[in-house]
């Protein structure tokens, strides 16, 4: 009997620390950085930028060189009807930042560097950075699951984690075109989205699917408690020193100095007008200029809107060159970090080159049915920057 007594004894002491170590996964801590780490890391920001600012005089010529080419390029893209911006940044410095064609043809107003256009699914690097600034103040894991977060999550998707929706790789289908979620409220949106078939395993493989995207936009709501759009404005693109840009119909966006979207010849109107509805959030519509796009860039390099184990997360790759919201990868030994979008009327693209110290992001707000004239903008851009010293 005593020993039945001390068996149940030994069941209940496990079950209570299974208990205790149950709870404690579901409160992680916040990392905090030490005034001696801080002051390390502010040392090591001050050094990189001197060490660009001896690389921006050592390079004046080359930078100058590599402006004059872009200029050409671009006059040849002009010609061929590009419409829309770029910026293209090295050591620190913009070597063209530029409008081209009409943001609005009726008006008569051109493009240029401060036009707002709609970024698309550039957008998902950005709420990347959301969740994995939540993680970093501990209000999540990356391992954390669906179940925990909506109880209505069905088996078969409970486990899917999030480190795998924001590396495609929770097995959830593309096939949300036909739940109509534009008219949604958040819980129905999920609902719908976690109510179709998956396409594969959790984990088993990459998936690019902007439902990913949706759920990750609806968990930094249930776990900020803010709206995706106020939070994302606070942690991430105020930060960033990203002034002039925010999320469609938001009135912080000033409608004239947004580009009309044009669509086989057809306005598809301003973004800055659309409704920022379940059927956006997470995964696009931000609305942003490509010198806000360059502060964030710079941001990425020298910020603090996340610390730098919640950079080397964002950029570690999980499968098929996808980190968390950024496409990397290395091109004869060039390595680039890159993501692009696209919608009707709008096409934009983001990479940067670390190891050259730069970037570029152009937008067009022309687009045709069929065509993707932005893969090839991006490879005669990337052709002159590998070349460059």
């Amino acid at each position: 009997m005593r020993a039945l007594h001390l068996l149940l004894a030994v069941m209940l002491l496990a079950a209570a620390a299974s208990h205790s170590a149950a709870k404690d996964e579901a409160k992680p801590e916040p990392r905090k950085t030490s005034k001696a780490d801080q002051r390390k890391l502010d040392k090591e920001r001050k050094d990189k930028l001197k060490a660009r600012e001896q690389r921006a005089k050592t390079n004046a010529k080359a930078n100058g060189a590599l402006g004059k080419k872009l200029e050409t390029l671009m006059e040849g893209w002009k010609d061929k009807g590009f419409s829309g911006a770029l910026l293209v940044a090295k050591d620190g410095q913009p070597l063209i930042k530029k409008g081209y064609g009409m943001a609005d043809r009726d008006a008569k107003r051109p493009n240029a560097p401060e036009t707002l256009y709609d970024i698309g699914s550039v957008t998902k690097l950005f709420t990347a950075a959301g969740v994995l600034r939540l993680e970093q103040d501990g209000k999540l894991r990356l391992s954390d699951t669906l179940g925990r977060f909506f109880s209505f999550a069905p088996a078969d998707k409970r486990d899917i984690t999030v480190e795998q929706l924001l590396s495609h790789t929770g097995g959830l289908s593309r096939m949300y075109e036909d739940q109509h979620i534009d008219s949604f409220s958040r819980e129905k949106t999920v609902k719908g989205l976690l109510s179709i078939p998956l396409a594969a395993k959790p984990g088993e493989r990459f998936e690019y699917s902007n439902t990913n995207y949706y759920l990750a936009g609806a968990i930094i709501e249930v776990v900020s408690g803010e709206s995706y759009e106020n939070y994302m404005q606070r942690q991430i693109l105020e930060p960033a020193g990203m002034n002039d840009s925010a999320f469609c119909s938001s009135e912080r966006l000033d409608d004239k100095r947004s580009a009309m979207r044009y669509e086989d010849n057809q306005n598809r109107g301003s973004v800055t007008d659309w409704p920022f509805t379940w059927g956006q959030r997470g995964c696009g519509y931000l609305v942003s200029t490509v010198e806000d796009m360059w502060k964030f860039s710079e941001a990425v390099d020298f910020g603090d809107f996340l610390d730098a184990q919640a950079k080397e997360n964002w950029f570690k790759v999980r499968q098929d060159d996808y980190a968390l919201g950024w496409l990397c990868k290395e091109v004869e030994g060039l390595r680039m970090q890159y993501h692009g979008g696209a919608a009707p009327g709008a096409r934009a693209y983001l990479a940067r080159f670390p190891d050259k110290d730069a970037m570029y992001v152009f937008f067009f707000n022309v687009s045709e049915q069929g065509k993707a004239p932005e893969f090839q903008l991006a490879a005669d851009i990337e052709a002159l920057i590998r070349a460059a010293e």
